[in-house]
């Protein structure tokens, strides 16, 4: 890996990036750059890296740019060859970088690399981490293997997103698709995934902060649903059987869970589905070797 570009990108949470900040500073290997992309509505977090860390490179959004936007202009601002696109709320491990590095000269030809992470939410370490396995690496070599460990009824959890790092010369230009909605994230991992493999290193190398503020905690329907649009459309390369497992986890099982919902008709339509999907998976012997290899992975990585 010839170079590394990390960038921290801020919004107005100056306490979380000023420990973000000093997680990355605190890395056993300095080969990388630092950026500060600072898309913030107040000065909260320019006067505490001016303050604090004043040799920092820092880039203050004016004017305030969308999230995806913000995530996207970065992307065309990158000149190395691999980059990550830190969050200002999560901790860096300080041998991030080393285990990262080690693995591209493993696997030179990988689009983009994922870490575990170990979890705290709402203040609480986990005892388990973002994902299980009881492999050094996690190597995917297709979309429908990356959508199977994201959305498959038997997966063992993800990588995080902002753990990631991505070769941008097999990127060939793409950026997340602002119109993906809140779920951009997971089309844009799925896109690259046609550009080359996906490594997941076992080893957790951050920490992934869950509180009040995180997008992720707001459900959005029409997002799922305009995600779900992807996937139709891309059902020949993720394959029929992921597209159902998203549909009975992500849309008709909320529905049957929402106890406020008085759409009559969509209730009947989820119970429907729902029968017939569970007839169909459940007569499959790839259901249960799946589910299978899922405890498996649980009883040897406790």
């Amino acid at each position: 890996m010839d170079s590394l570009t990390i960038y921290i990108l801020c919004h107005n949470r100056p306490d979380d990036a000023k420990q973000a900040i000093q997680s990355v500073l605190a890395q056993s290997d300095a080969g990388y750059k630092l950026i500060v992309s600072d898309n913030s509505s107040n000065d909260e977090v320019e006067q505490m890296v001016r303050r604090e860390f004043s040799a920092v490179n820092y880039i203050r959004r004016v004017p305030m740019l969308a999230p995806l936007a913000h995530f996207n202009r970065c992307i065309t601002e990158v000149e190395g060859d691999y980059f990550c696109l830190f969050h200002d709320d999560d901790i860096m491990s300080p041998d991030f970088v080393s285990t990262i590095r080690q693995c591209v000269r493993k696997f030179p030809h990988a689009a983009l690399v994922g870490c575990n992470a170990h979890i705290e939410r709402f203040g609480q370490c986990e005892a388990r981490p973002s994902f299980r396995t009881f492999r050094e690496y996690e190597q995917m070599t297709t979309p429908r293997e990356l959508a199977m460990r994201y959305f498959s009824r038997a997966q063992s959890g993800i990588a995080p997103f902002p753990g990631y790092v991505y070769n941008r010369r097999l990127m060939a230009g793409r950026l997340i698709p602002a119109e993906g909605g809140k779920y951009a994230d997971v089309t844009w991992l799925l896109m690259l995934a046609h550009r080359g493999a996906v490594i997941w290193i076992n080893r957790p190398l951050m920490t992934y902060r869950l509180h009040a503020s995180n997008d992720g905690n707001i459900e959005s329907r029409r997002d799922r649903l305009r995600f779900l649009g992807y996937l139709k459309q891309n059902r020949a390369t993720i394959g029929t059987g992921v597209l159902q497992d998203y549909r009975c986890s992500f849309i008709y099982k909320k529905i049957i869970n929402d106890h406020d919902n008085r759409d009559q008709r969509r209730y009947r339509l989820a119970e429907q589905f729902l029968r017939h999907y569970r007839w169909a998976r459940y007569t499959k012997a790839d259901t249960y070797q799946s589910v299978l290899k899922r405890a498996l992975i649980k009883w040897m990585t406790k």
